[in-house]
This record gives C-alpha cells, structure tokens and sequence, in this order.
C-alpha cells in the first residue's frame, strides 16, 4: 500500500467518524424527544417561520405560543426547525452572499 492511499484511507475513516459523531453520543432522552409529535410540530412550526421570514416582508411567524411556553419538545423542535430551514434559504446566515454584504438587515 502506498503512502498517499493509505493517507487517504485514514482521512475517509477520521471524516466518516466525526460525522457518525453525534449518533454515539445522543440519549435515549434525545432520541424519544425527537420523536414526540410536539417536536416534529414544532420543527415543522420552525421551519414555516423560516421560510415565511424569507418570502415575505412582515415575516409572519407560526408558533404556537401556548405549547412553546409548555412543551419542551415543541420548544427544542421549533428551534431546531427554525435553524435549519433559515440556513438552507440563506446558507451565509444573512451575514453576506459572496463576497457582498447582505443589504436587509434581520427584522
């Protein structure tokens, strides 16, 4: 075996283990909060919020705020959906596209 395939044999494994990193390290907690029907509401409720945000110019939000005063799954679900669907509209985090600096500011 040559040095460079061996090295990228060793990169393969190190980056397949950092990404298989957060299943090791979840709860049982976390993995039944995932699947509770308040999370997977508030992720969808999250993820709505953030495409409203990006499509429109009042940036309606849809939450349910009762449940997110009570519901930690729906709170952790909302968040998490909200994070993920705001940085798949705007990968640079409202920060810049390219080199040019975002011209609307967050609300």
């Amino acid at each position: 075996m040559t040095p460079a395939r061996a090295f990228r044999i060793a990169v393969t494994l190190a980056v397949a283990a950092a990404l298989s990193g957060c299943v090791f390290f979840e709860t049982r907690q976390m993995r039944a909060m995932r699947n509770d029907p308040n999370f997977k509401l508030g992720y969808s409720d999250g993820c709505a919020s953030a495409s409203a945000r990006g499509t429109s110019f009042t940036g309606s939000r849809v939450r349910d705020d009762s449940l997110f005063e009570t519901s930690q799954p729906y709170r952790a679900g909302w968040s998490n959906g909200y994070r993920t669907c705001n940085n798949e509209l705007n990968p640079s985090n409202n920060e810049a596209v390219g080199d040019m600096p975002d011209h609307r500011p967050n609300p």
